[in-house]
């Protein structure tokens, strides 16, 4: 078994299009985004791909931001990584303006559920390294992979003239097993946030967001 880790390029849309959704996902059948704008699976498809294509750097769905780890020359691992703040803007916002302005009236219609993710949110850490998306295929995890992602990732980040000083994962209270994976590779639990929100679980899987940090 060959293992090599590459940056990823535009073959790799609808690989890194599967990560995004089932790190979204986080374990679970819900979407938020097919909930909160009533969107079908294809056209959940299509907005991440024109966020994608629209190349905002600082945020998560940039493509040079993905790493792809590849057994025997195939893709089974991936994960996002940028510096929160670098560009002067935080990428929550850089991704909910381009989302805004793709599917236009259904942002302004979904008011009320974006209001109710907001209940939970959590303030990335300006100037750490933010690592997300970070999915492996069901046929190859247990295998370490994220762990090597996460590890090469930061080491790549530390040969940078500003290298940072933390690491920062943001994941939903649900997954578990991300959690203790995490745990492993040295990240420790920074702060989480629950809403109360009566209507949060019918967008998401939990109602607990949780911020893991590392110092580097």
């Amino acid at each position: 078994m060959k293992i090599s880790i590459r940056k990823a390029t535009q073959e790799d849309m609808e690989f890194i299009t599967d990560g995004i959704i089932h790190a979204e996902m986080s374990g679970s059948t819900k979407l938020p985004y097919q909930t909160m704008f009533g969107l079908n699976e294809e056209e959940t498809q299509t907005l991440i791909h024109h966020v994608i294509e629209e190349e905002i750097d600082g945020q998560e769905w940039y493509l040079p931001n993905f790493s792809i780890l590849e057994i025997d020359g195939q893709p089974a691992s991936c994960l996002s990584s940028w510096v929160e703040g670098e560009n002067g803007s935080g990428s929550g916002l850089l991704k909910a303006q381009a989302m805004g302005w793709i599917l236009k009236e259904k942002w302004t219609n979904a008011a009320q559920q974006l209001e109710c993710l907001k209940s939970m949110q959590l303030a990335r850490i300006q100037g750490a390294l933010q690592l997300e998306c970070i999915y492996t295929k069901k046929e190859h995890r247990g295998k370490g992979l994220a762990s090597k992602l996460i590890e090469h990732c930061i080491q790549e980040a530390l040969t940078t003239p500003k290298k940072p000083n933390l690491a920062e994962i943001q994941l939903l209270g649900n997954n578990e097993a991300a959690m203790r994976s995490y745990t492993k590779c040295g990240f420790l639990l920074r702060e989480q946030s629950t809403s109360s929100h009566p209507e949060i679980l019918t967008l998401l899987a939990h109602h607990t967001r949780v911020s893991l940090i590392r110092n580097l």
